[in-house]
């Protein structure tokens, strides 16, 4: 048993507990899953080399499925074991370079991106332009570019009917001493998030 002398100018302990009970004897019994397996496709249609135990987790990775990046659990369902799907990773960032126009510091035509690229649209009720954010920069090893971007309201595509995020870039680049509006055609890498 601790014993403890308290003072007004120290604190002193004697001795440490004799023995310490820890109960881990909660909830029902068995093994759990422990694995988190990664594969290309359907984890019902994949053979695995490991032994599962009921509640494994798995990852498809197959990136042309229909299903990629849903997290499967093995589960037991009617006597059966079998994976069942749980929930799919998100991401909420979208990248890409594009070939852009520029004439007198702006882009000849809006660049678009299709909104169903950068966020599944059922994740979503009604997306504006201010739900994201969108950085860029300039290929161009021979002169720094400064540049801002517009982002215009989203539309809907005539024809598909897809949610279409619409933006320009103003940019001028220096040369010599002195700034001026680009013109040309340049690589441009964006970064999208949604926010």
């Amino acid at each position: 048993m601790t014993e403890i002398f308290v003072s007004t100018d120290d604190v002193k302990v004697i001795g440490g507990t004799a023995n310490v009970n820890v109960e881990v004897d909660f909830g029902p019994q068995g093994d759990r899953g422990n694995l988190f397996l990664v594969g290309k496709g359907d984890p019902n249609t994949v053979t695995h080399s490991t032994p599962l135990q009921l509640l494994d987790l798995y990852l498809n990775i197959q990136s042309t499925d229909s299903d990629y990046l849903m997290i499967y659990q093995l589960q037991n369902l009617n006597g059966t074991n079998q994976w069942v799907e749980t929930d799919k990773i998100i991401t909420d960032k979208f990248s890409v370079i594009r070939t852009v126009v520029f004439a007198e510091g702006s882009p000849i035509d809006d660049i678009t991106f299709k909104l169903s690229n950068i966020i599944p649209l059922s994740l979503v009720g009604n997306p504006v332009a201010e739900n994201f954010n969108i950085q860029c920069t300039f290929s161009d090893p021979q002169n720094p570019i400064a540049h801002s971007i517009v982002i215009k309201a989203v539309t809907i595509e005539q024809g598909t009917g897809d949610l279409i995020l619409p933006i320009s870039i103003n940019a001028v680049k220096f040369s010599g001493n002195a700034w001026s509006a680009i013109s040309g055609t340049y690589k441009v890498h964006f970064l999208i998030t949604v926010v």
